[in-house]
């Protein structure tokens, strides 16, 4: 009986960690890729900004450079649920331990009150 209730308690801990690390790991690689990308593109402005000291260059450097920030920060936050997907994963188990834990000291102490004659008996008839 006290199986099926640990695996209620740590099932969907375990498949929500599971899938959000999942999710947070490919979306990682994905923003790694268009940090890189804008980095690139950066540079690339930012040269043509010191050769032509033109406006334009300038503020599409800048215009990159905005775009990049905001991926660096969308890269924090899928690492962010990843780790929180490992968590959950970790605290799956534990949480199944402490269901099956919690049944066994209900148990003996049911147990227990049974043996000494305590309330618990005297309402089953004991």
């Amino acid at each position: 009986m006290s199986i099926p209730k640990a695996l209620l308690a740590a099932l969907p801990l375990a498949v929500a960690g599971a899938g959000l690390a999942y999710a947070s790991t490919a979306r990682i690689a994905e923003l790694r890729a268009e940090v890189a990308r804008l980095d690139a593109e950066g540079r690339t402005q930012g040269d043509a900004f010191v050769a032509t000291l033109s406006r334009a260059d300038a503020e599409r450097e800048l215009a990159t450079l905005d775009r990049r920030k905001a991926a660096a920060l969308a890269l924090a936050g899928a690492r962010r649920n990843r780790l929180l997907g490992v968590v959950l994963l970790v605290a799956a188990p534990l949480a199944g331990a402490a269901v099956r834990v919690a049944q066994r000291v209900a148990a003996e102490v049911d147990e227990d009150r049974r043996l000494l004659g305590g309330p618990a008996a005297r309402e089953r008839g004991g």
